[in-house]
């Protein structure tokens, strides 16, 4: 064998000159990118802000069809019009994506078994703002079969599947949303939702709390019949906090995020499966020996950094919480401020649910081609500045209005926009640095790619549970306040998921339980336990 210094049969290995100045060659690339080409393919600011929401589109949506959904006159097979969808005749290839994550939801579809005798929602009218997808779609076709009539709206302008959205309008669901939506359609879908004429809302489902802001901000008086809301966000349980402190919540609540099944299930292992997902469709990029920081070391950031460990990345974290934080350090993760590593890093992922985690100071100061994208549910984590908009309400305000965005940030006239595929946008410094941003700093994996059906209906299921709960709770059980699912309901959800893994619980004998001061049946920990 001949090597490339052309002696043969040695086991020296020269590497030729060229190889060595090209290699040179590239690290100075990195150091300064090159400017030459790219005003050609830029578009300027005001352009990118309009058109990035029309060319986004569902993965099985191939229609060149421009034409919003609002300006549409559709109906579906039964004559119904009280929808608005992308495409109605996409309800084939929707159901089909129903029924597929029918089987990785266990728990729901013995909820319909079980209530086939008895209607616990029967009366019910609920209206649900969560992502549109096939896991929320057999959510929604269960509370109906529990006895409910839903009306429902997307909770974040990306995150919907057109087609899913066709198959539940198709079924007689009054949907209102699409994948790509403006600000302005987000809100119209929400108001269509909630002000129909002959219908009023005893229920909210909600995720975000964006429903919950605008019925208080338009219709408060719809309150005086609804019975409670359920809520399985940071961001929206947050909000309700701020309403009870500030003594504005005048229904009962219930904080589904921190049930035990929502923040170890849905949070932590959906995450730690999800991150990657979406990282990898959208950059097609090779997560080992990349430098990673991890903004949040919750149950999401946790997720996130144990997905990018075992791939081989250098994973950095910031948190703000000491006991957070001291779990992040015996993970293995080293602790920093995002001052420290923001010039070297090859990735930004926040996972807070705060507001201006990554500002424009960090932002200018990070290297070409630095990946940024956000797992928290809202879009204020990034500050990539739009106008002024209700994303960032704050009930804590006495007068219930929006706070403004930052009037800087990434849309200001000396930046460029590209857009490279849906969801990716090249953020393009004057002297040609560029960053990757992901689907506008909105929720990546939702936005971007999928997440684990079978955790999905453990969280869909206690979010059922919750609506029952609340639902049929007697007059006075619950005040005007948040709540957590009680403890029975929490283990309850987990035993109906554990016959997929032919998996056998152990059952205490009575000498045990009365050793443990237990009840055989559960619960089987206090509220204060932590798991």
């Amino acid at each position: 064998m001949e090597n490339w210094d052309g002696n043969e049969g040695t086991s020296a290995f020269h590497v030729p000159e060229w190889m060595i100045q090209f290699a040179d060659q590239k690290q100075e690339f990195n150091k300064r990118p090159t400017k030459i080409g790219r005003r050609s393919l830029s578009r300027s600011i005001s352009q990118s802000s309009t058109d990035s929401y029309s060319s986004a589109a569902s993965y099985t949506d191939s229609s060149d069809d421009e034409t919003s959904p609002r300006d549409k006159q559709q109906k579906n097979s039964k004559g119904s019009s009280d929808f608005c969808v992308k495409n109605i005749k996409q309800a084939e290839f929707g159901r089909r994506e129903i029924e597929i994550a029918e089987q990785e939801m266990p728990a729901l579809m013995a909820l319909r078994k079980r209530a086939q005798g008895e209607k616990p929602l029967a009366g019910a009218k609920i209206v649900g703002c969560t992502h549109i997808t096939a896991q929320t779609a057999v959510l929604m076709e269960t509370l109906g079969a529990l006895g409910a009539q839903c009306r429902w709206a997307a909770c974040n302008i990306y995150s919907t599947l057109n087609e899913v959205a066709a198959a539940l309008a198709e079924s007689g669901f009054p949907v209102f949303a699409w994948k790509g939506e403006s600000e302005d359609d987000f809100w119209w879908c929400i108001d269509r939702c909630v002000n129909v004429e002959g219908w009023q809302p005893n229920m909210i489902l909600d995720d975000g709390g964006d429903l919950t802001h605008w019925i208080y901000k338009k219709y408060p008086n719809m309150f005086k019949k609804i019975k409670g809301i359920v809520e399985e966000s940071v961001t929206g349980v947050h909000r309700l906090y701020q309403l009870s402190k500030a003594g504005k919540l005048c229904v009962p609540a219930m904080n589904v995020n921190d049930s035990v099944t929502k923040q170890k299930f849905d949070n932590l292992y959906c995450c730690r499966e999800s991150i990657l997902d979406g990282l990898k469709r959208t950059t097609d990029m090779m997560f080992g020996g990349k430098q990673v920081v991890v903004c949040g070391y919750g149950e999401v950031g946790k997720g996130c950094c144990a997905a990018l460990k075992a791939m081989g990345s250098i994973v950095y974290v910031t948190e703000i919480d000491p006991i957070c934080a001291l779990q992040a350090c015996m993970d293995g993760f080293r602790l920093v401020k995002l001052n420290e590593v923001i010039r070297q890093v090859d990735i930004v992922i926040t996972c807070t649910g705060n507001k201006n985690v990554v500002t424009r100071e960090h932002l200018d100061r990070m290297k070409n081609s630095c990946i940024v994208c956000n797992m928290g549910h809202s879009n204020t984590e990034i500050d990539v500045g739009e106008p002024r908009s209700l994303r960032r309400w704050n009930p804590g305000h006495e007068d219930m209005k929006a706070e403004p965005w930052a009037p800087a940030s990434l849309r200001t006239p000396e930046l460029t926009w590209e857009r490279v595929r849906s969801q990716v946008d090249h953020v393009i410094w004057p002297d040609g640095k560029r960053i990757v941003l992901l689907a506008e700093g909105r929720l990546l994996n939702l936005s971007c790619s999928t997440v684990p059906t079978f955790v999905l209906s453990i969280t869909a299921t206690t979010q059922a549970l919750a609506l029952i709960e609340l639902y049929n709770a007697p007059e006075g059980r619950y005040k005007q306040d948040v709540y957590l699912l009680p403890k029975k309901m929490d283990e309850y959800v987990a035993s109906l998921h554990l016959p997929t893994f032919d998996a056998h619980l152990t059952e205490l004998t009575d000498e045990q339980a009365k050793y443990l001061g237990l009840n055989k049946n559960g619960p089987f920990k206090p509220n204060y336990y932590r798991y």
